[in-house]
C-alpha cells in the first residue's frame, strides 16, 4: 500500500499500473482509488468513529464520464456505482459528513440497500406478479393468459414500477382510458377487475391502505353486453329451412341439429367424444373437465338426437371426436365452426340475430312457456351456483324427470319445423 500528498487525477488513476498485488493511491481525508489485477479500481473511503474501530467503506468503480453524457445517463451510470473522480469526492463529503454526526455510512448502506430490496418487492408489478403466481392457477388457462397479457402490455409500463401504496385512481384510469381509446371495451372491463383484485391482495398483504381500480368505475365507457337470444317460434321453423339451403356440409349440418336438441354449450358439443356417449341408454355423459363451471353434467338423449348422433357416427365414428376438425380429424371442431355455420344460415334469412349459444335461451323460453318446473330446466341447463358452498347442483339429479322433458321437448321441436301448432303448447311428461 502507498499513499500520495498531492491529490490524484484523472491521468494518474488510468496510467497506474497493475501489480501483483492489490495496492491504493490516496486522494486525502481517507479517500483513495484501489488498483487490483483481478477487480480493477476501486473507490475506497476509510474512516474511523469515536469508539475508535477502522472501517473501510467501498464507494464503488472508477469511471471516466463518456463525452456528450447527459444529466440522465450520468444519474445512471452512478446508479450502477460508477463514479468519477469528482463525484467520488461528493461522495467522500457526504461520508465524512455522516460521521461527524456520529453515522456510520457502511451501516447505513446496508440499510439503503434493504430498503430498496424491500421497496422492490413492493411495486405493483412485484405485487401483481406475486398475486398471479398464488392465485392464478385457481383460474382457466385462458383466463389467465388473458389477465398477464393485459398486465404485461398496457399496466406494467405505466404503473409498474410505482409502489403499489402509491398507485392512484388516476393512475389506473389513465391506464384505461388507453385501453378504452382502442375501442377494447371488454378488456377495460376485465382489466379493471383484475386490477381490483391486485389491489385487495396488496390490502389483505398490508403493502397498500385500498382499492383504487374500484374508484375508477362509472369514469369509462362499458362494452354493452349482447345476450344470446332465443329463436321464436316461427323464426324456428325459418331457421330450418334456411339450414337446409346453407349449403354446409353434412357433418356441422347435423351438429347444428344435434345442438338444438341437446342445447349444451357450444363448445361443450364440439369436444364431445364418442367414448363418453351411449346410444343404446340414449345418455351422453360430459366429463367435468369440459364443462364450463368444471362439474360433470348427463344429457338424456331424446330419440331424435339419437338418429342424428347414429348418422354422425356413420361420418365419424373412426375419429374420437363426435366432430372432429375439417382439416385436422385428430383435433375436435374448431371454436368458431358453430358460429360460422350459424351465420351462413342466418345470412340465408336476411341477417337475424342469432349465435349457437342461442338455442339454450330458445329452449328455456320454450319450456318455461310450457310449464315445466324452473329447477328442472335449470338442471338441464347445468346452471349452478358460482358460490360452491352454496352449490347443490347433481349432474344426474332426477334424470328421469329431465328425459321425458328432453323428450317432450325434442317432439315440440319437431312441430315447430313441421309448422304444426294445435298442439304447441304440451309436451307430455311420463315418469317411469
Amino acid at each position: 500500500m502507498s499513499s500520495r500528498r498531492k491529490p490524484l487525477t484523472d491521468a494518474t488513476i488510468r496510467n497506474a499500473k497493475v501489480r501483483d498485488a492489490r495496492y491504493r493511491l490516496s486522494d486525502g481525508h481517507g479517500l483513495s482509488i484501489e488498483i487490483s489485477p483481478a477487480a480493477g479500481r476501486h473507490w475506497r473511503y476509510r474512516y474511523e468513529l469515536p469508539a475508535g474501530k477502522e472501517h473501510l467503506y467501498a464507494l464503488g468503480e472508477f469511471a471516466v464520464a463518456p463525452d456528450g453524457e447527459t444529466d440522465e445517463q450520468a444519474a445512471e451510470r452512478r446508479a450502477a456505482g460508477r463514479f468519477t473522480l469528482a463525484e467520488a469526492r461528493v461522495e467522500r463529503q457526504r461520508c465524512r459528513d455522516m460521521v461527524k454526526r456520529g453515522q456510520h455510512p457502511l451501516a447505513a448502506k446496508k440499510a439503503d440497500k434493504l430498503a430498496r430490496q424491500h421497496s422492490n418487492a413492493n411495486t405493483f408489478e412485484a405485487v401483481a406478479r406475486e398475486f398471479i403466481e398464488k392465485h392464478g392457477r385457481e383460474w382457466s388457462a385462458k383466463h389467465r393468459a388473458r389477465a398477464i397479457r393485459f398486465l404485461d402490455n398496457d399496466v406494467y409500463p405505466d404503473i409498474g414500477a410505482l409502489p403499489i401504496r402509491d398507485v392512484t385512481a388516476r393512475a389506473v384510469l389513465a391506464v384505461l382510458h388507453e385501453v378504452e381509446k382502442r375501442g377494447s371495451l371488454s378488456i377495460v372491463t376485465a382489466g379493471r377487475s383484475t386490477l381490483g383484485q391486485i389491489f385487495k391482495y396488496g390490502v389483505a398483504t398490508g403493502r397498500c391502505d385500498g382499492n383504487p381500480a374500484a374508484d375508477t368505475r362509472g369514469a369509462t365507457r362499458t362494452r354493452r353486453i349482447k345476450h344470446h337470444a332465443p329463436l321464436d317460434r316461427n323464426t324456428l321453423r325459418a331457421f330450418f329451412s334456411a339450414l337446409v339451403e346453407a349449403g354446409l356440409d353434412r357433418m356441422t349440418e347435423l351438429g347444428i341439429r344435434l345442438l338444438a336438441y341437446v342445447f349444451t354449450r357450444p363448445g361443450e358439443l364440439g369436444k364431445a367424444r364418442w367414448a363418453d356417449i351411449d346410444l343404446e341408454r340414449a345418455e351422453w355423459r360430459i366429463p367435468a373437465a369440459v364443462m364450463k363451471m368444471k362439474t360433470a353434467h348427463v344429457v338424456p338423449l331424446s330419440a331424435q338426437a339419437v338418429a342424428l348422433l347414429r348418422e354422425l357416427h356413420a361420418l365419424t365414428g373412426h375419429s374420437e371426436w363426435v366432430l372432429p376438425h375439417s382439416r385436422e380429424p385428430r383435433k375436435h371442431m374448431a371454436n368458431g365452426a358453430f358460429l360460422h355455420a350459424a351465420n351462413r344460415v342466418t345470412d340465408q334469412m336476411g341477417g337475424l340475430d342469432f349465435t349457437p349459444h342461442g338455442f339454450r335461451a330458445t329452449a328455456s323460453t320454450l319450456l318455461h312457456e310450457t310449464g315445466i318446473e324452473s329447477k328442472l330446466i335449470e338442471l338441464q341447463l347445468a346452471h349452478q351456483e358460482r358460490n360452491k358452498s352454496k352449490a347443490s347442483y347433481d349432474h344426474a339429479a332426477r334424470l328421469p324427470e329431465r328425459a321425458a322433458m328432453m323428450q317432450g321437448y325434442a317432439n315440440l321441436i319437431d312441430r315447430l319445423i313441421a309448422g304444426e301448432s294445435a298442439r304447441d303448447n304440451i309436451i307430455p311428461l311420463r315418469i317411469a
